[in-house]
């Protein structure tokens, strides 16, 4: 029940220099991946309403689901103002990170909203043991669940629950050993024809430049997604990067059924 990284050096030691990343950032330090332009987060969730309108819609396929509230998972989300931008249009968000900070963020974000009244959580402590660990949070108002924890760990309630998936750098922020745990994880928990919304850095020094975060390109994405997602479209570069020698790439992957 637990992921490839619970309870072993590599992901205790990748535990603490995010620990140690955020710490710098939160004391002023270079942004580095974090992009915070509201402009930027409407795009995405733009792109995941409509990839995802007829998944949600009748099964005929004729996009009745426009306008439907969504269940989006963001793994490794970071403090990503997707995650409340996305549940003040009406959808139910989930969020996976290991930092403590991050999900502070992300619940002060989600209680901005003018009414403190529906800025309550509550929030328990799940052990390893039954599926990933760590605290989970959730709000009062609902639509908003935040995990404490690693987001390659096998979490059973979560198995076939999102519509869509939101990923701003996870996949192209782990090392290419790791991603097919990440990998399995999303085909377990995004239900059958479910939208996955991929943006990865393409880098003028391309796969020698090392990471993370690292340079990611289509093919990188098919190959460890693999048989269970079907590659939709590239949608090129999404928004501009403050470093000159990095894109913002964008890609689209849907679920296939299961057998």
């Amino acid at each position: 029940s637990q992921s490839p990284w619970t309870g072993n050096s590599q992901y205790n030691e990748r535990r603490l220099t995010w620990k140690s990343t955020w710490d710098d950032i939160l004391s002023g330090g270079p942004l580095r991946w974090k992009v915070d332009d509201p402009s930027a987060k409407e795009k995405a969730l733009a792109v995941v309403e409509e990839h995802s309108a007829v998944h949600v819609g009748d099964a005929d396929g004729k996009g009745k689901g426009e306008g439907k509230s969504l269940r989006i998972l963001c793994p490794l989300a970071g403090d990503d103002p997707f995650v409340s931008i996305a549940w003040k249009r009406g959808h139910d968000v989930t969020a996976i990170d290991v930092v403590p900070d991050a999900l502070r963020l992300l619940r002060d974000q989600i209680d901005d909203d003018g009414d403190r009244r529906l800025g309550r959580w509550t929030s328990e402590d799940k052990k390893a043991g039954s599926g990933g660990g760590g605290r989970i949070w959730r709000h009062r108002g609902g639509r908003a669940t935040l995990y404490e924890g690693d987001a390659l760990a096998r979490r059973p309630e979560l198995i076939d629950s999102f519509d869509a998936v939101y990923d701003k750098d996870s996949f192209g922020a782990l090392d290419p050993a790791s991603r097919p745990a990440f990998c399995e994880r999303l085909a377990e928990f995004v239900r059958d024809g479910g939208t996955v919304y991929v943006e990865v850095k393409n880098k003028d020094g391309g796969k020698k430049s090392g990471g993370p975060p690292f340079h990611i390109e289509k093919e990188d994405l098919t190959t460890s997604f693999g048989p269970r997602f079907e590659y939709v479209a590239e949608l090129g570069e999404v928004y501009s990067l403050e470093v000159p020698t990095m894109k913002q790439m964008g890609h689209v992957l849907r679920r296939l059924p299961r057998r």
